[in-house]
């Protein structure tokens, strides 16, 4: 089959929306599929062009056989620090990438990756060109997301928000779920796309993740270790991380906080308001250096902020920290309870507590055997289906069904 993927982010860019379509795309083309990805010239998180490509046209990556074909088109690189920035950053992607999907060849799907709403909107623009079957790969529930976090307040643009939502959702065929809860969402909120196919293509790790840690010759440093990497967003609710370290102050203990996001300036003036001398900060990295970091540290965190978006949250993060027989300590509420519980691979905290936090941490700190048996039981949940290889695989035998 061939496969065209819209990702507005791809390596050499980091994060998780980055990662996603790189390994699944480079999965399809290892099971034999065609697979071209089309995403923006290289900017995030610096919000500058990366040396060697062009500012100002496209960009097609050498061709190498076996792997996936990278055509990278231009966007208004920015700090996204106003709306008006965020919104040019979105807008030139949306265009851009569609007058240049417009020019390739036929393909069996063409895949749009969202969130940014606005890369969904490409197949509403580009659909009455092309005769593939269109797949939404959904990983965030917007605008609703971004009201709850406070992004949106206007309800003149959570309604036009909410539009553009629409218009999306009536321009695909199927749609792929990287949280399983998302298809209550689908079939209560738009009931008149309850006939399409969905399918769970949930958050995992991929094999060359997993080779990358068995190659590592890194172990835990000498001092205890925190570490939470990712998106520093208003998600994430960091501040009780560090009130948490303010309260573990006295102990022999290093936070570290891994990443980039809007909310990472704040954050660094809130540690510096706070004193803290046991939280360090450093950017976001290519994922040979993060995994590293994450093998260097005793405990991993994954907290999220306390509402009823983020019930069926299952953040990559936690499966790679699991992957690294690291013990993680969760404060998200809902489906991820049930996961950690029921598998012994770390503890749970009510989010937004900084006590509860910070007695979890020192749970570890006094108990090293606790932290090895842990780490081993995520080790081996991993393993024991949730990698990125066996997900895809499953996806492609639902999508030959429908041929």
């Amino acid at each position: 089959m061939k496969f065209l993927i819209i990702s507005q982010y791809f390596p050499p860019e980091v994060g998780a929306a980055a990662t996603r379509w790189s390994e699944y795309s480079h999965i399809l083309q290892e099971l034999g599929h065609e697979v071209t990805i089309l995403t923006e010239l290289p900017n995030y998180p610096s919000g500058i062009i990366a040396e060697g490509y062009p500012k100002f046209w496209f960009h097609e990556d050498k061709r190498i056989e076996g792997k996936p074909r990278i055509i990278r088109v231009p966007v208004w690189a920015n700090p996204r620090k106003t709306t008006i920035q965020r919104l040019g950053f979105y807008i030139s992607f949306m265009i851009s990438a569609s007058l240049r999907a417009l020019f390739l060849k036929h393909y069996d799907y063409i895949i749009v990756s969202s969130p940014p709403l606005f890369v969904g909107l490409i197949a509403t623009l580009i659909r009455p060109f092309k005769k593939s079957q269109f797949i939404l790969d959904l990983r965030d529930i917007w605008p609703e997301s971004a009201q709850v976090l406070g992004e949106i307040k206007s309800q003149k643009m959570l309604a036009f928000g909410r539009f553009l939502e629409r218009s999306v959702y009536s321009a695909v065929d199927t749609f792929l779920l990287a949280v399983p809860g998302f298809k209550a969402y689908l079939e209560t909120s738009h009931p008149s796309h309850k006939h399409k196919k969905k399918i769970n293509l949930m958050n995992g790790v991929s094999q060359g993740f997993l080779e990358m840690l068995s190659k590592a010759s890194i172990t835990r440093s000498e001092k205890f270790t925190v570490l939470f990497s990712g998106n520093i967003g208003l998600a994430q609710d960091l501040e009780t991380v560090l009130n948490a370290a303010v309260q573990l102050q006295a102990e022999e203990i290093e936070f570290k906080i891994v990443g980039d996001g809007a909310k990472r300036d704040d954050l660094i003036a809130y540690a510096n308001r706070l004193d803290l001398k046991n939280v360090s900060f450093l950017p976001a990295m290519p994922r040979a250096l993060l995994v590293e970091q994450i093998l260097s540290s005793h405990v991993c965190l994954v907290p999220l902020i306390k509402s009823p978006l983020f019930l069926n949250a299952i953040p990559s993060k936690l499966l790679e920290y699991m992957a690294a027989s690291r013990p993680v300590i969760v404060a998200i509420k809902g489906e991820v309870e049930s996961l950690i519980a029921e598998s012994k691979t770390g503890t749970l905290v009510e989010p937004g507590d900084a006590n509860a936090l910070a007695q979890a941490i020192m749970k570890y700190k006094d108990n090293e055997n606790l932290g090895m048996k842990e780490g081993l039981a995520g080790k081996a949940l991993i393993y024991d289906g949730l990698t990125k290889e066996s997900m895809m695989n499953q996806v492609l035998a639902e999508l030959r069904d429908d041929g």
